[in-house]
C-alpha cells in the first residue's frame, strides 16, 4: 500500500495507543523488520515497574499489544534470536497491570485514562481519574497473554505467575462482568461500585481472546450478528443502531478483531461478510480512521483527514493475513 509505504515515521507521530497496534499488524506484512525496531525502542522507554508510558503523557499506561506485534512479527519471521531478546520486557509489562492496576486481585486489571481504553471516547471523565474493568482492554489483555504464553513455551520460560493470572482474568470476566440480558460482557466503575451501561462493539471483544467458552460464545455471535448486522449500515456500526439513529460509525481496527473472533468460534460465513464488507466500505470511500456507518449512495462517510496510515495498515492486513480457510491459530 503505497499510504503505508510512505509513511515511514508514522509509528512516531501516531498519538493513539490504538492507532499504533493497526500500523504494526499491517507492517508485519511489508516490513517486519520495522515493527521489531518499533518495539525494541517502546520497550526501551519501559519504566522500572513495567509501564510502557505513553510518549504525550508519562502517567498514562500504553494498553498491552506489543506482545500480540511480537506474536505476529514471529509468525511471519519464526526467528527465537528475535523474540528471546524481547521477552523479559514483554512479560514484564504484563506483570505491571497485574501488580499495580488489579486493587481487588482479581485478575481483571483497570484502566485509569481514557487513552489506555480501546475506545477513548466512552471514557472521557475529564481530567479526573477513574478505576473501569473494561471487558475490551481485557479482551486486549487476554489476546496479549495467550500471544506471550505461546513464545515464552517454545523458549521455556518460567510461565507460572502469567498462565495464572491469565486464567484468572478469564474466569473474572465470565464471573463478573458477563451481562446475561446484553449477551455480551460489561464494564464496572470499581469507584462508584457499579456496572457500565454503554453497549457497544468493544465489548464482544473478548471474542477474539477465546474468553467464553463455545456456548456462551455462540450466545454473544448470535447476538451480536441480529443486533450489529443491519442492511442500511456498514458492517459494524460501534454503537448499537436505533430506530431513530444515524450517527454511529465504524471502526476498521475493531472490525478487524471482530472478524477474528467470528473465526475462532467457528462463524465463519458472517466473519467472511464482514470482511468483504470491511474492505469494500475502504475501496468505496478511501482511508480513514473512523467512517459513518449509515451506507450513503453519494456522499463520503469517511470522519477526519483521510490517507490514514493506520487504516492502510488494516486494509494490508486483512487483503493478506488471513483468509477463511485458514485456522485462527495459524494467524490471528
Amino acid at each position: 500500500m503505497h499510504i503505508l509505504h510512505t509513511a515511514n515515521d508514522a509509528f512516531q507521530h501516531t498519538a493513539s495507543a490504538m492507532e499504533q497496534l493497526a500500523l504494526g499488524l499491517g507492517y508485519a506484512h511489508s516490513d517486519v523488520g520495522k515493527v521489531w525496531h518499533w518495539l525494541e525502542q517502546e520497550l526501551g522507554r519501559q519504566t522500572e515497574q513495567g509501564c510502557i508510558p505513553q510518549v504525550h503523557d508519562a502517567q498514562i499506561c500504553t494498553p498491552p499489544f506489543h506482545s500480540i506485534l511480537a506474536w505476529t512479527c514471529w509468525k511471519k519471521d519464526p526467528s527465537f534470536d528475535r523474540i528471546e531478546e524481547l521477552f523479559d520486557a514483554l512479560l514484564q509489562s504484563h506483570h505491571y497491570w497485574y501488580l499495580h492496576r488489579d486493587p481487588q486481585e482479581m485478575g481483571l486489571p483497570c484502566i485509569h485514562f481514557a487513552e489506555e481504553a480501546v475506545l477513548p471516547e466512552f471514557f472521557q471523565y475529564g481530567d479526573a481519574s477513574f478505576q473501569i474493568q473494561d471487558p475490551a482492554f481485557l479482551g486486549l489483555l487476554c489476546r496479549a497473554n495467550e500471544c506471550l504464553i505461546e513464545m515464552g513455551e517454545k523458549l521455556q520460560r518460567d510461565l507460572g505467575d502469567l498462565i495464572q493470572w491469565h486464567e484468572l482474568t478469564v474466569f473474572g470476566l465470565n464471573e463478573d462482568l458477563w451481562d446475561d440480558r446484553a449477551k455480551s460482557y460489561c464494564g464496572f466503575d470499581l469507584d462508584f461500585g457499579q456496572k457500565l451501561d454503554n453497549p457497544n462493539l468493544a465489548n464482544y471483544l473478548p471474542l477474539w481472546a477465546g474468553v467464553p467458552d463455545q456456548e456462551l460464545a455462540e450466545e454473544m455471535c448470535q447476538n451480536l450478528i441480529k443486533r450489529y448486522f443491519q442492511d442500511a449500515y456498514w458492517a459494524l456500526p460501534i454503537q448499537l443502531p436505533t430506530k431513530d439513529s444515524s450517527g454511529e460509525t465504524v471502526s476498521l481496527l475493531l472490525n478487524r478483531m471482530i472478524y477474528a473472533g467470528l473465526l475462532r468460534y467457528g462463524f465463519k460465513e458472517n466473519a467472511s461478510y464482514l470482511r468483504k464488507s470491511s474492505l469494500q466500505m475502504v475501496g468505496n470511500y478511501g482511508f480513514y480512521n473512523l467512517y459513518h456507518a449509515l451506507m450513503h449512495p453519494y456522499d463520503n462517510i469517511g470522519v477526519g483527514k483521510g490517507n490514514s496510515a493506520s487504516c492502510a495498515a488494516l486494509v494490508l492486513d486483512l487483503a493478506e493475513g488471513i483468509a477463511e480457510k485458514r485456522s485462527f491459530e495459524q494467524n490471528w
